[in-house]
């Protein structure tokens, strides 16, 4: 029974997609590999780490966003007393590739006992501050900082994403899903009595029972929170018969309480910046705050910061400036809000015919090019006023290729961890703007070749996930993915036109 289970699964491949693998063993009936399609690979990075803010801001926005840039490079410890350099005092040792943050010196508190990272851009530094993971993974460095005794985990690659796990089930068989911190502060010189021990990650990696995601990039999120719901709803309702025929489904993950759409996270998780932010100082960092106020794990000689910790600071001399007085979570929010978006490179003929071809095969059915933010940045009427509180975000085209909607990807993408209305093989369509100089792909970041991304889209009932690194127990219960059609025309095209699809990308 096995055989003939074996060889339906195989002649379903063939007939609708064949991943690089399977093209680099078969070249002697598929002709020379040479001619194959093949990613290009990221474009350069920019001359500085520095991003652009959306353009057109106010005084008192850029003044935010420069403030921002600040606390984001902020290299944090445990506590008030141990910071090494008081807050608005010069960086006496610059990293040169950013001169906002000090090399060694801790100058911000408030971390632990469990994170996972001691920086914002330990994580967003891919092509610049606010992107995706770097090639050099920074587990290696946060794990022992401080003198810390770590052990970073096989997951962690040291060429290789910087990823967050995930525990999918409890040991009673429940439904877990939450984040697992990697690093705890023992052994570390500013938490001297901590005697906390990591998580056992890999008995739970063989259990089959962890989930990775990398960090996403943070770029024109602003401009994403300006799209209005009816937006969005307009658009997965428009063109309803030929996603049909794709297969293409797709829904909102809903916010239970009002009823708005949710749409940042690899599952359109979190439904507004400012709880992103929040949560992201809690949970990556370990640091309390205005929204999560309760410390992660409370032994209490790992607990050196009153909780909530990142709160409004208003009993301090060195806070009288207004801007100091916006704890570090917050100043976060409004770098996201006002960091403008990712800029593509000019089309190369190849390219722009890939963009057509993008359009023609189906990506663009779940991959919206763009959509329009409502207002108007130089308003004639009160009517002109909708939209936005910062004018420079109304009436923006927001070129950022998804349709910030959830579909079904099946066995080879699931990840087996709910969400709100996202399930265990559910996954918001990633925007794709910036794509070109991502290093990494896929939620897990399982892979740097574009190609194997397309192609890991594919899925069908009764597929055990392939080299999906969170395949368990359930991978042959899932169903279609959404993409599969789309996947099969892609794979129909001739070799110069999947190249043309692979440089538009790469534009991005």
């Amino acid at each position: 029974m096995k055989k003939f289970k074996l060889l339906g699964v195989v002649l379903i491949i063939l007939s609708t997609t064949i991943s690089t693998t399977t093209l680099a063993q078969m070249g002697a009936t598929f002709g020379p590999l040479s001619l194959r399609a093949k990613d290009p690979g990221p474009r350069p990075n920019p001359a500085t780490t520095i991003p652009n803010p959306v353009p057109g801001l106010n005084a008192n926005e850029m003044a935010l966003f420069n403030e921002s840039l600040l606390r984001v490079s902020e290299l944090e410890g445990t506590c008030d007393t141990c910071v090494q350099q008081p807050q608005g005092v010069a960086p006496i040792d610059p990293d040169p590739k950013n001169p906002f943050s000090p090399l060694k010196l801790i100058n911000s508190a408030g971390m632990g006992p469990v994170f996972n990272a001691d920086q914002c851009f330990t994580c967003h530094f891919q092509p610049t501050i606010g992107g995706s993971a770097t090639r050099s993974n920074a587990a290696h460095i946060v794990a022992h900082r401080m003198g810390a005794t770590n052990v970073v985990p096989s997951f962690e690659e040291p060429n290789g994403a910087f990823r967050e796990v995930r525990f999918k089930f409890n040991r009673d068989g429940s439904r877990d899903g939450g984040v697992h911190s990697l690093f705890t502060l023992q052994g570390r010189s500013d938490a001297p009595a901590c005697r906390l021990e990591q998580p056992d990650f890999e008995k739970e990696v063989q259990k089959r029972n962890t989930a990775f995601r990398i960090p996403l990039q943070l770029f024109g999120l602003g401009l994403i929170e300006a799209i209005q719901d009816s937006a969005i709803r307009a658009n997965m309702n428009a063109d309803r018969e030929m996603k049909h025929a794709l297969g293409i489904e797709g829904h909102p993950n809903i916010v239970p309480n009002n009823g708005t759409i949710s749409r940042f996270g690899w599952k359109a998780q979190n439904a507004s910046l400012t709880l992103f932010a929040g949560e992201a100082y809690n949970v990556e960092m370990g640091i309390s705050n205005d929204l999560f106020p309760a410390s992660r794990n409370e032994n209490t000689d790992c607990n050196l910061s009153y909780a909530p910790f990142d709160v409004p600071r208003t009993d301090d001399v060195s806070y009288f400036n207004p801007l100091k007085i916006m704890p570090a979570w917050l100043m976060f929010t409004e770098f996201m809000r006002f960091v403008d978006a990712p800029q593509p490179a000019p089309l190369s003929s190849s390219a722009n015919r890939g963009k057509h071809l993008f359009n023609e095969v189906g990506c663009a059915m779940c991959h919206t090019p763009s959509f329009k933010t409502p207002g108007m940045a130089n308003p004639i009427s009160p009517s002109d006023e909708i939209g936005a509180k910062t004018v420079a975000l109304r009436g923006q085209t927001v070129n950022l290729y998804s349709d910030l909607l959830v579909h079904h990807m099946g066995a080879t993408l699931a990840d087996n961890v709910v969400q709100g209305n996202a399930g265990p093989d559910e996954f918001r369509t990633t925007p794709l703007w910036g794509l070109g100089q991502r290093l990494f792909f896929l939620h897990d970041g399982r892979t740097q070749d574009l190609m194997t991304a397309i192609q890991d889209h594919f899925s069908f009932p009764g597929f055990d996930g392939g080299d999906n690194p969170s395949k368990d127990r359930d991978s042959q219960k899932y169903g279609w993915s959404e993409a599969n059609e789309t996947v099969k025309r892609f794979n129909r095209l001739p070799e110069t036109d999947k190249q043309a699809i692979l440089n538009f990308l790469r534009s991005l």
